[in-house]
């Protein structure tokens, strides 16, 4: 009798065991894919968790924008030339290409595919440094492009290339212009803005709002006047934009 109470014991002890090697056997495929897809990249970040910009993505700083500007100024009264870059003579987007690569920006060559880069604007919204796009003599696409160099309420004045008058300045009122307009656009920062400031200075910031004026802007801050603004933004004009940032210096006595 003892014999078979033993045997009995035993057969219990083994499927016992053989049960808890069933259940182990079964949670360890599912713990493998939870233990994958924790692990699993990004594909669209970089190691820091940012997203890659696209090449045709461009940081253009306030300094940057100014400068570029300058250079197109410089060469007002340039005459008209097909296919020129140079003081010789230069079209209308040989003048963006030239005045752009001063900023260590390359554009395309031509006002169709300088079009393409960037993004749209609307008229409420163009801020000096932007593109401006025209289809002049009845064309169906762009042909002709300038470079915004003021803003001012309503009126936006821009610097190009005339087949007629060569480098000068002329205005989106002027009933030509109006009607041969077709977009502005504007080269794309990381920060969503043109303007950028320079995150090294010891400053901080201030976004403009539509009726801004340097002067108003510096009673805001202790021991700040507007020569100080522009100076340390390195601003040409006092003129600002709505959606400019200002770098504004701090421990100015």
């Amino acid at each position: 009798m003892n014999k078979y109470i033993i045997v009995f014991v035993g057969i219990v002890f083994l499927a016992s065991c053989s049960s808890n090697k069933r259940v182990v056997t079964s949670k360890s495929p599912s713990s493998k894919p939870k233990t994958h897809t924790t692990k699993k990249p990004i594909p669209s970040s970089n190691d820091n968790g940012v997203v890659t910009p696209s090449k045709d993505v461009v940081v253009v700083s306030a300094n940057t924008t100014n400068k570029i500007i300058r250079k197109a100024l410089s060469y007002k009264g340039t005459k008209y030339k097909y296919g020129g870059t140079s003081k010789s003579g230069m079209d209308c987007s040989g003048l963006m290409f030239t005045s752009f690569k001063s900023g260590d920006i390359v554009l395309p060559r031509t006002s169709i595919a300088q079009s393409k880069k960037g993004f749209k604007v609307s008229k409420s919204e163009v801020r000096k440094g932007d593109l401006v796009f025209f289809k002049t003599g009845g064309k169906r696409s762009i042909n002709h492009v300038g470079l915004v160099v003021s803003v001012d309420n309503r009126d936006v004045k821009f610097v190009h290339s005339s087949s007629s008058r060569g480098v000068m300045i002329s205005s989106l009122r002027e009933g030509y212009w109006s009607n041969a307009f077709s977009q502005i656009r504007r080269i794309k920062g990381r920060g969503g803005v043109v303007s950028t400031p320079n995150k090294s200075m010891n400053s901080s910031t201030y976004v403009v709002k539509k009726g801004d004026t340097l002067y108003a802007i510096a009673r805001k801050y202790k021991g700040v006047s507007a020569v100080n603004i522009m100076s340390y933004n390195k601003l040409s004009s006092s003129s600002l934009s709505p959606g400019m940032i200002l770098s504004i210096p701090t421990g100015v006595n």
